[in-house]
């Protein structure tokens, strides 16, 4: 590939390494002492204000090493600061009289414009690549451990040097951009495909951009990838006014946990001050009312399913219970005959089942009478025994949690795009943890079928590091889990979002492959970042300069090299909402 691999400003840069080191700096995270290292560079440069100012934006630097065989490769550092310096400036000390000290100053003041005995020093953090000459003006770069040597040449990288670090060829399929990268103004061209499938988290403080950030990405997958489902869990309301165009266009449908009036539902629902400022609500709302289509799930299941059953009879057949095994393996024959392939997954109260209830029925009896009234099996096949006797489901409520979810995967026909707007978190919480689970279980006996991706706003109510049974947290903790560790097997992509990733299950996040972070402003939560998915402390400091709208992207698939740090500035998914207005027969809009 050929490039320019130096920066325009580069033939004035005059620097050189004075010292490498690692640097590390502890803290306590859940109770335990970490620490984090990172290789720092400071450089010497001869001052020069037009080079000062271009790196206060992102850039990166790459410090000359020879090896021992005479190859010449460049260590690429990311720039975290830079700072003037001029030979006076150590003695203006306090106690300085006044007279000397403006006289010292005056002379420093003029040094930054006309020159004179001043220079600035860079600090760069490590990115552990390296960029290797071939030629004049072609480079590879290759992941790297080595240190660079004091006194060394450093030079300021080209904008095609961060472009072919990170950036995707356009041409290949699932690649689109999500943003300018700051500092360059250059489109970032990422790996959608590769977004979804191995799962995303977008951390960053009220006000960053979070919902936003992924209607755009939404956006994206779907036109990208079009066999993908995307289903939305949306506490909080935000999500039917930045896709409502979507939803239109789809015919899709916003799940509610609990009968609402259309009008009362759109006025639930959270209009962006910006997006009001340039698009009267009423219209919104009253596309909303007219437009969405609004539906209700049921959200208890008490009644069993067929395959529930048979999945604990299965079990059984590993004890070591020669007269348990006999009366287990007659049920099974004895269901075999009496249900097809797909009834694993039919609830035992439908009257079409009502062969299979008497099966189990019968034979969680000859169990019962098989094994001591005092024994755990005894207690358990009582419970079951009683819970297909008086157990039903909710009736009236058209659309279940768990008939959804086999929609999910077996149905081609859905709309590529689904809400479930659930403001209880329990109630929200319950909901995620059956739908999640119960895709996995068609995933598993069916095969693969669509491609699904399930997007969790508000994580923290979802994978928090303290779980407890009643309010659902452990449920959906294991979901949750069980989603991001097995998804990629099964086509099952989660993105998840949050302000409070301080308290979030660890082992959740460390499944994550591509991170967005915005602005953090508590240093506890910058280290459970840094931590988890080993971006150098620095860098992730940075992210406390970030405006609304600004995001710290690391990938570890979506991009042409892994785990590199580049700040961008995403396009605003309003203003693509405005732009789909006449989609909408809203031309007024414009």
């Amino acid at each position: 590939m050929r490039m320019n691999v130096f920066h325009k400003l580069d033939y004035r840069f005059d620097a050189k390494l004075r010292v490498y080191s690692i640097e590390t700096r502890s803290a306590r995270l859940r109770g335990e002492d970490v620490v984090f290292s990172e290789g720092v560079a400071y450089i010497d440069a001869l001052f020069d204000l037009e080079i000062f100012d271009h790196l206060h934006n992102p850039n990166l630097i790459g410090i000359e090493r020879k090896h021992s065989n005479g190859e010449n490769t460049y260590l690429i550092f990311e720039v975290i600061g830079v700072r003037p310096k001029h030979y006076e400036m150590p003695s203006l000390t306090p106690d300085v009289p006044p007279v000397l000290k403006w006289e010292y100053l005056r002379n420093i003041e003029k040094s930054w414009v006309k020159g004179g005995e001043n220079w600035m020093e860079i600090i760069g953090v490590h990115t552990g690549y390296q960029m290797i000459s071939l030629n004049n003006s072609e480079m590879k770069f290759e992941k790297t451990r080595l240190s660079p040597l004091a006194g060394a040449k450093a030079h300021i990288l080209s904008e095609d040097v961060i472009k072919h670090m990170v950036c995707k060829d356009p041409r290949e399929n699932y690649v689109d951009d999500i943003g300018l990268l700051i500092g360059y103004d250059i489109p970032l061209t990422v790996d959608i495909y590769s977004l979804f499938k191995y799962h995303t988290g977008i951390f960053g403080f009220t006000g960053s951009g979070k919902s936003n950030l992924i209607s755009l990405l939404v956006r994206k997958a779907i036109d990208k990838i079009p066999e993908l489902k995307i289903f939305i869990i949306d506490l909080a309301g935000e999500y039917t006014v930045h896709l409502l165009d979507l939803l239109v266009k789809y015919n899709s449908i916003v799940y509610v946990d609990e009968p609402i009036p259309k009008d009362r539902f759109a006025d639930s629902q959270v209009i962006p001050e910006s997006l009001s400022n340039k698009i009267n609500e009423d219209i919104i709302k009253k596309l909303i009312i007219e437009d969405v289509n609004l539906d209700l799930i049921g959200l208890t299941e008490t009644t069993l399913t067929i395959g529930e059953m048979q999945s604990f009879l299965e079990g059984l057949l590993s004890e070591d219970k020669p007269h348990i095994k006999s009366i287990v393996q007659e049920m099974l024959n004895e269901l075999a005959t009496a249900m097809d392939y797909e009834s694993f997954f039919e609830y035992m109260d439908k009257e079409e089942n009502k062969e299979a209830k008497n099966i189990f029925t019968k034979g969680l009896g000859k169990i019962m009478d098989s094994v001591s009234s005092k024994s755990n099996l005894y207690k358990t096949a009582e419970s079951l025994k009683n819970q297909m006797a008086t157990h039903k489901r909710i009736r009236g409520k058209r659309n279940e949690v768990v008939e959804l979810a086999r929609n999910a995967v077996q149905n081609t026909e859905i709309p590529p795009l689904t809400i479930f707007y659930i403001p209880n978190p329990k109630n929200a919480r319950k909901t995620v943890s059956t739908f999640i689970d119960e895709i996995f279980k068609y995933k598993k006996f069916f095969g693969s079928g669509n491609k699904v991706l399930i997007v969790l706003d508000e994580a923290q109510e979802f994978i928090p590091d303290r779980l407890n049974r009643d309010d659902y947290t452990y449920s959906s903790n294991l979901s949750v889990e069980m989603l991001l560790r097995q998804g990629r097997k099964y086509f099952v992509g989660g993105w998840i979002a949050t302000q409070r990733i301080a308290h979030l299950n660890t082992n959740a996040l460390q499944q994550l492959h591509n991170y967005f972070v915005s602005t953090l402003p508590r240093s506890y939560d910058r280290n459970v970042v840094s931590d988890a998915f080993s971006i150098s402390r620095s860098v992730i400091d940075k992210v406390t300069e970030l405006e609304s709208g600004e995001w710290l992207f690391v990938s570890y698939k979506a991009t042409n090299l892994k785990n590199v740090p580049v700040e961008l500035k995403t396009y605003n998914n309003e203003d693509i909402f405005r732009s789909k207005s006449s989609d909408l027969k809203l031309r007024k809009w414009n």
